[in-house]
């Protein structure tokens, strides 16, 4: 993945962050034609003496992420582009400053279902909500504080 100057530096300040998951809400349920419908909602705390500084990078981080791990979903499937990489104008497009809190939030992006939205609350507090996403917002936050995804294989 090839990044700007800016976006990688988005980066490398929000990979590492210390943070408290608050809450955890995660519902399935069944739709139509059996398939299954999720929704979940993660708030953390970054611990980090001046979160606030921070709250581009996290926002850019973790859309990011939705787009790296978001696949084409029926009709969106004909605008999907392969190759294409995150960058900052999608990042730019998707962001919002509503009720005292910097928001990000995407639908489709380049074919890619991400179907996600970010809060940044003043304070370091930031909610993610996700809709057809299964538990993939869970792996994001390991990501950024710089954990790996990786399970032991028991024998």
């Amino acid at each position: 993945m090839k990044l700007d100057s800016t976006a990688a530096r988005f980066m490398m300040e929000a990979i590492g962050t210390e943070l408290d998951i608050l809450s955890n809400e995660f519902q399935e349920r069944p739709g139509p034609g059996g398939e299954a419908y999720s929704y979940q909602d993660i708030v953390f705390q970054m611990t980090e003496e001046e979160p606030d500084l921070f709250a581009f990078s996290i926002l850019f981080t973790l859309s990011l992420m939705s787009f790296t791990f978001a696949a084409p979903r029926g009709y969106s499937e004909k605008l999907f582009i392969p190759d294409e990489e995150w960058n900052l104008e999608y990042f730019v497009q998707g962001l919002s400053y509503e009720n005292k809190k910097l928001c990000f939030s995407a639908d489709y992006v380049s074919g890619r279902m991400m179907k996600t939205d970010i809060e940044f609350e003043s304070g370091g507090k930031v909610t993610i909500k996700t809709r057809n996403r299964g538990r993939g917002a869970e792996r994001w936050l390991t990501h950024l504080q710089g954990k790996r995804h990786i399970q032991a294989v028991e024998k």
